[in-house]
């Protein structure tokens, strides 16, 4: 779908497929929860099984369980080099792919997808092998490998929060300029369990840094528990649709905040300069925290982001403030000096 359509990303197809399967996924949970004596009742997610409810922190909400076997890595690629690879074992799809962009000079990714998609939809033969390709690179979720952090993100969520209570009080009421500090300490609170607690070693897999969802979904857990902690009646709010992630914090609806992260290898000053001023106008704000995750290869992009700040500062204007963590692989404790 994310080939055929543009601006379909993994959550649409997931929460699609989670929509057709639901009842089964209902079955199944209702089963377990039998099974190991867990108390179930009537929801309404399921007209049929009963489900547990989950009442952590006052809330009510029903869980459905999804088997693990399931999980799959969705074969879809931010980088269309991946993509490619993928398809270009297959001789008559490079040909035609070849063909439409014979007249061009240096294809840009927009266009290589619209040739592939031009050639694996010219004929059912060839959509059928383009599918199947896709099908063959598509892997169950590697639990150990663990590229979107997920189990990671389940751990510090259910872990003891004590140690995310801040001697500052809030009062976001009061003072709305509480907002902003407390999203400094939330990333504050993610920087020192990368640079200084290891959680860096949640953001590589086997010598590559993983994929930018792993670092915002960690993000994500911690900012969530460093807010429950404080009792602070703010949470963030992730948007992981098929473009660029971005968190908002909000208090009311004026006073509102825009975070994005962005690794050091990707387009971080078009992200500082461009991106963030575009979700901070649909967010309706002006103010904004870019985050770089610098994984050894950031070269003169901090520099560049730092004068566009800097420019913007001395011209009277708003500028986003600029956070960069160091995601590089540390040495064990035993061995830093």
């Amino acid at each position: 779908m994310a080939f055929l359509e543009d601006g379909v990303g993994p959550d649409t197809i997931s929460d699609l497929t989670t929509n057709a399967i639901l009842e089964v996924l209902c079955e199944i949970t209702n089963e377990f929860c039998l099974q190991a004596g867990i108390k179930v009742e009537n929801t309404n997610v399921s007209d049929i099984w009963q489900l547990p409810i989950n009442r952590a922190g006052g809330s009510h909400t029903p869980i459905v369980l999804v088997p693990q076997d399931i999980l799959k890595n969705l074969p879809l690629a931010r980088d269309w080099s991946e993509v490619e690879q993928a398809i270009f074992t297959n001789e008559r799809i490079r040909q035609r792919v070849n063909s439409m962009l014979g007249g061009i000079a240096k294809s840009t990714v927009k266009e290589r997808k619209r040739a592939i998609r031009n050639a694996a939809l010219s004929d059912k033969g060839l959509f059928d092998e383009f599918l199947g390709s896709f099908i063959e690179n598509s892997k169950p979720y590697n639990r150990d490998q663990d590229i979107f952090s997920f189990y990671k993100m389940r751990e510090i969520l259910t872990a003891n929060h004590s140690q995310f209570i801040s001697y500052y009080k809030y009062d976001l009421s009061r003072n709305p300029d509480d907002l902003k500090k407390l999203v400094l300490d939330a990333i504050e609170h993610f920087r020192a369990h990368v640079e200084d607690k290891n959680l860096w070693e949640e953001l590589w897999d086997d010598g590559n840094p993983k994929l930018e969802r792993s670092a915002q979904l960690l993000f994500f857990a911690i900012s969530e528990v460093f807010c429950k902690a404080n009792d602070v009646d703010v949470s963030p709010e992730a948007h992981m649709g098929g473009g660029p992630v971005d968190f908002k914090f909000s208090k009311g609806y004026s006073n509102k905040i825009v975070v994005e992260f962005k690794r050091s290898m990707g387009t971080v000053v078009h992200g500082y300069e461009k991106q963030l001023e575009i979700y901070k106008k649909a967010a309706g704000t002006d103010e904004g925290i870019f985050v770089v995750l610098d994984y050894g290869d950031l070269g003169d992009k901090l520099s560049k982001i730092n004068k566009i700040r800097t420019d913007k500062i001395n011209q009277g204007e708003k500028a986003s403030e600029i956070i960069v963590i160091d995601c590089t692989k540390k040495a064990s404790a035993s061995k830093r000096h």
